[in-house]
């Protein structure tokens, strides 16, 4: 006969194993919820680096960035700069796709295929310096490349609207030299982008023509880095590159998805702030990127030097990524630093229920208006 008793004693024992072993999985991930977490962030610089620029996040693979068009990205040359980095002290390389406007390469479309890559470099820079319609330097955000499917749309809507695109990767970024990105490195990347662009406006130009407008465009992470870049352009330009006189400003500044801080982005991130109700929850995970000279993206500041920069924000409300509240702090700051005047600031919106978020403004059916009417109204 079987033993009851024995029965039931080993299944107590084994549900009492189960319950204490969840018990030890909930008070382990308490544990790292408000211990091991908070410490990381308050001393690891290299993890909160690691979140912010997240550029070991590399997707598609295997790209080739010398052939654009197997990117899906037709009527583009890739070109290579280098320079001696003050930041880090060393050469860097920098990876760029210039995208013709769509009557210029429906009009050079032969010269892809019939003169070498010399030749046609030679030609698409007298075609960049003489263009009559705008040029847009774009400035992406974190996470993989300047061949991502997103950026890859919004080069295309540019490319339709006619415009010349000047895409590149930051230093650890794309085919780019590998460096650890910082604040500093990848607004010194963008300036050597920025300087080699005007040169080139500059050395191809035929006589007196006027160089065609410039546009600088940022997305995300990229609007941290634009702002940075124009609102201290003077003192780089000399810092960075010993130029006697400093780099013009462009004719103005399109923000996509932009944060006023990287320390109010950190602050009104989803995750983090499901850790709001820890009493020393400033302490570990905000006052980390509100006191770092490496990574603290101070758009707020750095634009609010720049009076005369015309200014359009593009936010979408359903954005998880940077909340629609962050971009709109930023809005009411430098419409507040510029006190009725200097040039415009404006914030154009988009509702939850078109789905854009983060990512996909690009698909707003009202873009090429809103764009066109900013770039045409300061061209």
């Amino acid at each position: 006969m079987v033993d009851k008793t024995g029965i039931i004693l080993s299944v107590i024992l084994h549900v009492t194993a189960v319950l204490l072993l969840g018990a030890s999985i909930s008070a382990g991930l308490f544990v790292i919820h408000v211990a091991v977490v908070p410490l990381i962030f308050k001393y690891c610089e290299t993890f909160r680096r690691t979140i912010v620029f997240l550029n070991f996040v590399q997707w598609p693979l295997k790209i080739d960035y010398e052939e654009p068009a197997s990117c899906g990205v037709e009527g583009a040359r890739n070109i290579r700069i280098q320079y001696s980095s003050r930041v880090d002290g060393c050469p860097v390389r920098i990876g760029i796709w210039h995208i013709l406007p769509k009557t210029v390469y429906e009009r050079l479309q032969d010269k892809f295929k019939l003169v070498d890559k010399e030749e046609l470099n030679k030609i698409l820079d007298k075609e960049l310096a003489n263009s009559k319609t705008p040029v847009i330097l774009y400035c992406h955000g974190n996470s993989n490349s300047r061949a991502a499917s997103h950026r890859i749309l919004l080069y295309r809507l540019f490319q339709k609207m006619d415009y010349h695109t000047i895409a590149f990767d930051y230093r650890g970024y794309g085919d780019s030299t590998n460096l650890t990105p910082s604040e500093q490195g990848v607004v010194e990347d963008s300036l050597a982008v920025y300087g080699w662009l005007h040169d080139t406006l500059d050395s191809y130009r035929d006589g007196d023509d006027v160089a065609p407008p410039l546009f600088v465009w940022g997305h995300s992470l990229g609007t941290g880095i634009s702002s940075n870049l124009l609102g201290n352009l003077d003192s780089l330009s000399a810092e960075l590159q010993d130029r006697r006189a400093p780099l013009p400003q462009p004719r103005g500044l399109i923000l996509e998805a932009p944060f006023n801080n990287m320390a109010d982005e950190v602050a009104n991130y989803p995750l983090t702030m499901l850790a709001k109700w820890l009493p020393y929850y400033d302490y570990a995970f905000i006052a980390p990127f509100r006191q770092s000279e490496r990574f603290s993206f101070r758009s707020d500041c750095h634009l609010s030097r720049v009076n005369s920069l015309p200014i359009l924000i593009l936010h979408a409300k359903d954005d998880q990524v940077v909340p629609y509240v962050v971009g709109e702090r930023l809005y009411r700051t430098l419409v507040a630093s510029r006190a009725g005047a200097g040039a415009a600031v404006t914030l154009h919106s988009y509702s939850r229920d078109q789905n854009l978020g983060h990512k996909y403004i690009c698909n707003a059916q009202d873009l090429p208006q809103v764009v066109g009417d900013f770039v045409n109204s300061h061209r």
